[in-house]
């Protein structure tokens, strides 16, 4: 979500306003394009690769944003490239908009991106830039094409075509579970992810070592607690809301009624939210030895170096969670994403109290 600690989200209360102004630019710069086409009818069209209008690079612009809104960005801008004839190819450099990428760590290379994950669509951004600097490949940089800030934003806020992880921005007013909206939010994830998305070998082992040695063969409940920074979301009141351990209490509790041999995997950036669970299921429980705060500071946001760690920790976190045999989570993308890695799971989300998915 935009920043509101210095004033970057300034159409917070008038959304409306903004995304007028927002299309009124779109409108004139579709129509200086057109003229432009017009102007060079009659020329043969260059294409690239022979089918594509262009190649588009995805790029984030939120640094304050955490790796699965991060993730969400890279998953909008590949649905753009589909409805606009691009070529996608993501870079996620050492910067987010006007500040620090908090995932990249230069040691494990420029681009976030390919840390974790296999180019979407078989290059690389550093494929293309080679390609583009070999007088031999026909690429010229003028293939290469952005979206700005503004049509980030509208992408990520407000563009109907998108995906939404829970009920921000255009669906703000929302404050009732809706399960044909979350239905559809998630079959369009689902194929973005099925189409694109191939995660490193050393990631997948690391959550593969942990799945065979504590939870294959046993039943297992999932559980996400998100504390912290939870909360600066455009969203609802209820949506934004931290869930403590509580109310994820009373639902473990029933769950264990009927499997009273499961255990239970924790995913939680809370160094206290852990430690009341340890203390109420104690060898039950599960949890691997992330980055944690016990402050209001996400842990992503402290600047230790760790940049790489991070997004480890919050990626096999979300496969364990998608390999559970029921999930109870809160509104947060990492436990949203958990879903679209594993259509089968199942999932009760206490932003809703009451609601069952």
């Amino acid at each position: 979500m935009p920043e509101k600690r210095r004033g970057v989200h300034r159409w917070t209360g008038s959304s409306f306003r903004w995304q007028v102004l927002y299309r009124a630019k779109t409108a004139a710069r579709k129509l200086s394009v057109a003229i432009k086409g017009f102007r060079a009818a009659g020329r043969r069209r260059r294409s690239v690769f022979g089918v594509y209008d262009k190649i588009l690079v995805i790029k984030i612009n939120h640094h304050h944003a955490g790796f699965f809104a991060y993730f969400i960005f890279a998953l909008n801008q590949l649905r753009y490239c589909e409805r606009h004839n691009f070529f996608p190819v993501v870079y996620f450099g050492e910067k987010s908009g006007s500040g620090d990428n908090a995932y990249f760590d230069r040691q494990h290379g420029e681009n976030m991106w390919d840390y974790y994950f296999e180019p979407v669509a078989g290059l690389s951004y550093a494929d293309v830039q080679g390609m583009v600097n070999d007088p031999q490949s026909g690429l010229c940089r003028n293939d290469l094409v952005e979206l700005t800030s503004e049509d980030l934003w509208y992408l990520h806020l407000f563009d109907p075509e998108s995906i939404y992880g829970y009920t921000y921005g255009r669906y703000q007013h929302k404050r009732e579970y809706d399960a044909r909206w979350y239905d559809a939010q998630r079959a369009k994830a689902r194929d973005c992810v099925e189409k694109y998305v191939r995660i490193k070998e050393p990631i997948r082992r690391i959550a593969e070592e942990f799945y065979d040695a504590h939870m294959n063969g046993r039943t297992v409940l999932g559980v996400h607690i998100r504390g912290t920074d939870k909360g600066l979301a455009v969203a609802s009141s209820n949506v934004q809301r931290i869930v403590g351990p509580e109310a994820y209490i009373e639902e473990i509790d029933r769950y264990l009624i009927d499997h009273p041999q499961c255990r239970i995997f924790l995913a939680t950036d809370q160094t206290q939210f852990l430690e009341v669970m340890m203390q109420r299921y104690g060898d039950r429980l599960l949890y691997r030895d992330a980055k944690r705060s016990s402050t209001e500071l996400n842990p992503f946001q402290v600047r230790d170096g760790e940049g790489y760690r991070k997004g480890e920790d919050a990626l096999v976190d979300c496969l364990l969670l998608s390999k559970c045999d029921f999930l109870l989570k809160c509104t947060s993308h990492l436990s949203e994403t958990a879903l679209y890695f594993n259509p089968d799971l199942k999932c009760l989300d206490l932003n809703y109290a009451g609601s069952s998915l």
